[in-house]
C-alpha cells in the first residue's frame, strides 16, 4: 500500500469517528480505568496520544479536572478529560484550563461540551473534504508533490497562528489578579 492509500485510509477513519455528544457519555459515574478506556476508544483512532491514569491524576492536581468523588468521575469530568485529551497535543495545560473555565462562564457543562464536540467534528469533516477535493496524488509528479508540500506548509502555519491566537485569547479572558497594596 502506498502513502496516498494510507493517507486516504486515515482520512476515512478520521471522518467516521463518532465523537460523543453529551447525551452519548455514560450517565453514571466511572472509575479511573473506565474513564481512560472510554476516552482512549475515542481519541486513539484519531491519531491522538493515549490517555493514561497518570495524566488524569495530573489534570486533577493542576485543577483542570475536579477531583473524583469516592474515586469516581462524573459525566462533566469525563467531558473535560476528553476535551483535554484532544487539545493537549497543541496547547499547554494552563491554556486548556483557562479555555475550559472561560467556556463554562454563563453556560452549563453540557452546552459547552456539545458546542466543542460539534465544532471539532465539523472541522474534521471540512479538513477531510478539503484534502479529498484539493490534494490528489495520482502518481508522483512535480506538480502533485508541490500541492502536498504547499498543503503541509499552509496547515503548519495555520496551526501556529491559531495556537497563538487561542493562547492570547485565554490570557485576555482570565480576570487580572488584584494588585497587592
Amino acid at each position: 500500500m502506498d502513502e496516498e492509500e494510507r493517507f486516504d485510509q486515515y482520512l476515512t477513519r478520521l471522518a467516521t469517528i463518532s465523537w460523543p455528544r453529551w447525551s452519548d457519555l455514560p450517565q453514571f459515574d466511572l472509575y479511573m480505568d473506565q474513564v481512560v478506556q472510554f476516552a482512549n476508544e475515542i481519541i486513539i483512532p484519531a491519531g491522538l496520544d493515549e490517555l493514561t491514569p497518570t495524566m488524569v491524576n495530573n489534570y486533577v492536581k493542576k485543577g483542570i479536572i475536579k477531583a473524583p468523588t469516592k474515586k469516581k468521575y462524573s459525566r462533566s469530568q469525563l467531558a473535560n478529560i476528553i476535551v483535554v485529551a484532544i487539545l493537549k497535543s497543541v496547547f499547554n495545560l494552563d491554556t486548556i484550563a483557562s479555555g475550559i473555565k472561560y467556556q463554562l462562564l454563563n453556560r452549563e457543562s453540557h452546552q459547552a461540551y456539545d458546542a466543542f464536540i460539534l465544532a471539532f467534528a465539523s472541522a474534521i469533516q471540512k479538513a477531510c473534504s478539503d484534502f479529498r477535493g484539493e490534494v490528489v496524488i495520482s502518481g508522483i509528479s512535480r506538480g502533485d508533490t508541490t500541492k502536498v508540500q504547499s498543503a503541509m506548509v499552509n496547515l503548519s502555519i495555520n496551526a501556529v497562528i491559531q495556537k497563538l491566537l487561542v493562547e492570547t485569547m485565554t490570557k485576555l479572558t482570565v480576570p487580572a489578579k488584584p494588585e497587592k497594596k
